[in-house]
């Protein structure tokens, strides 16, 4: 099992399909400790192998190098997933911490595209957070962009080559703030593999390289080592029977699928002390996962982590 865990739902951009300009965020978040215990419950509880800390924006808990210290103690791979505007000043500690992997998200190439996607005015420190989590050791570096009618994916390409990183594509899910206009902003992958052979960025499939949530292709004449496209599918091909990912929340909820609204609440068996009902309420879920009737959810998706 792949658990993510989100340590924050609280956010420095405001993405406009995933945070409204004025956000509101929960009041009653589990304590840094209740979430270091939740994590170690599920892993020991689910079997997993591998932890991603995320958001909201993980940079900005303040308890953010404890619970990757605990995620390092508990599995043997653990990563993490950050919007990049306050990794300069961090990208050293946290690998000391024990993070293992990194993927920044991105959705514009340029500050003018990063303003309209974000609704503020911080590209120049993600690229500065870029170059210094590449200059840690973060290796491969993983860039994610949520595509949109506005992406400007040759652009996001050239930079993600001229940067030596990898490049995931994210198909806009149906979730949030993304509801308005969504099936008139909604690109599918090969729309976008379209845009980029049009630009003159022809791809080579490459299944051995796949992820299993993402289809990977390289570039010709680019070393795939230092960068490759990915498309993750999530609308247009769902990958549903290959999903092994589970989510614990910064409110202590377990949701065994992004679109999984309820989850189970873990918080109150633990702070009652009750570890075999913790146990329990823990397997249960992951034994009843299973696809989502519909692809769209209503809660935003910095509650739940991406």
């Amino acid at each position: 099992m792949y658990l993510r865990v989100s340590v924050t739902d609280r956010c420095n951009l405001r993405c406009t399909y995933c945070l409204p300009e004025r956000a509101r965020f929960a009041p009653d978040p589990a304590a840094p400790d209740e979430i270091d215990r939740l994590m170690a419950a599920v892993c020991a509880a689910a079997g997993v192998r591998k932890i991603r800390i995320t958001g909201g924006e993980p940079t900005l808990a303040p308890a953010l190098l404890q619970h990757i210290r605990t995620a390092a103690w508990l599995v043997p791979t653990v990563g993490m997933t950050s919007n990049g505007v306050l990794l300069a000043g961090m990208a050293g500690e946290l690998r000391a911490a024990g993070l293992g992997r990194l993927n920044i998200s991105l959705d514009a190439a340029d500050a003018a595209g990063f303003r309209r996607a974000t609704r503020r005015d911080r590209f120049a420190q993600v690229v500065e957070g870029i170059r210094a989590a590449r200059a840690a050791g973060f290796a491969p570096l993983k860039l994610n962009a949520v595509a949109t009618t506005d992406t400007d994916a040759p652009a996001l390409a050239r930079f993600a080559i001229a940067e030596g990183v990898h490049l995931r594509f994210i198909e806009l899910m149906d979730i949030g703030e993304a509801h308005t206009g969504w099936a008139g902003r909604h690109v599918a992958s090969a729309a976008l593999r379209d845009r980029l052979a049009a630009a003159g960025l022809a791809l080579r499939e490459e299944p051995e390289r796949d992820e299993p949530t993402s289809r990977v292709w390289t570039i010709p004449g680019v070393d795939p080592a230092r960068t490759t496209l990915g498309f993750i599918t999530t609308v247009s091909d769902p990958f549903c029977a290959t999903c092994d990912r589970i989510r614990l929340s910064s409110r202590g909820r377990l949701h065994t699928c992004l679109f999984d609204e309820r989850g189970t609440d873990l918080l109150a068996p633990l702070r009652a002390g009750d570890l075999a009902g913790l146990d329990a309420a823990i397997r249960r879920a992951v034994a009843a996962k299973a696809p989502p009737a519909h692809f769209r959810r209503e809660g935003v998706m910095a509650g739940i982590g991406g």
